[in-house]
């Protein structure tokens, strides 16, 4: 007796209209074109960005310095990947954000304020809470564009503050929290203020959040087993 085929083994027509049944083709990552610039950025998401090894950062450091040359060109390609990808292509598009955070160009802002603006889609996972959450990843990406808006805003541009500021009304709770954060590591005293006035209810808690360097994080005892009754220690900063 034959093994029982997975539903998504793919099989050629026969007896028991048993067919081959295929997706459609998925949109490239490179959808910006064949540009140099366009090159260029494949080269960084597809190669760089995730190297390891010994050179692989001080490469990655030199393709961004290669890239802000071209800033305006670049980020227009990025935008015109993005739109091109699928919605489930979660790592791609969230590659496509990183680098927008890690060129802390001022051209970014207006593709970091599209991608915040898009609603989240409704959960497409069956089981999200034992595997992939879709909803986690949309979160993820929109964080990420948090992160760039926050590098922006702390080297002084005016229109990431702006954008940032208004991520702290956004309808998802995380991306609220990140960009709050984000404002009180800008060390913008203006832009913490005119935040401070504006959080309100509940929300207005976020200002105590703090980030610490996981080696100032208290420590759970007993190894592998806690001790029965044990909490740790609040944070002494």
């Amino acid at each position: 007796m034959s093994p029982p085929r997975s539903s998504d083994t793919p099989s050629i027509g026969g007896a028991g209209d048993d067919r081959l049944e295929t997706s459609p083709p998925r949109r490239p990552a490179n959808a910006g074109g064949d540009s140099e610039v366009a090159g260029m950025v494949a080269d960084t998401v597809g190669n760089l960005m995730n190297a390891f090894g010994v050179g692989a950062e001080q490469a990655y450091q030199a393709s961004l310095d290669r890239l802000r040359a071209r800033a305006p060109e670049v980020v227009a390609d990025v935008g015109t990947r993005y739109d091109a990808l699928e919605e489930d292509q979660y790592s791609e598009r969230e590659s496509l954000i990183q680098l927008l955070t890690d060129l802390r160009h001022t051209a970014s802002v207006p593709v970091l304020d599209d991608v915040l603006r898009r609603p989240i889609p409704p959960e497409r996972s069956a089981d999200p809470a034992h595997g992939l959450s879709t909803v986690g990843e949309e979160i993820i990406i929109r964080t990420t564009a948090v992160e760039a808006l926050a590098r922006l805003a702390a080297d002084g541009d005016s229109g990431a503050k702006d954008l940032l500021l208004a991520q702290t009304r956004h309808d998802t709770f995380s991306v609220r929290r990140a960009a709050v954060q984000g404002i009180a590591d800008s060390g913008d005293a203006d832009l913490l203020d005119r935040m401070r006035r504006e959080l309100q209810g509940e929300d207005a808690r976020l200002l105590e959040y703090r980030r610490i360097d996981v080696r100032s994080a208290p420590q759970a005892q007993g190894g592998r087993f806690l001790q029965p009754g044990y909490a740790p220690p609040p944070p002494t900063n």
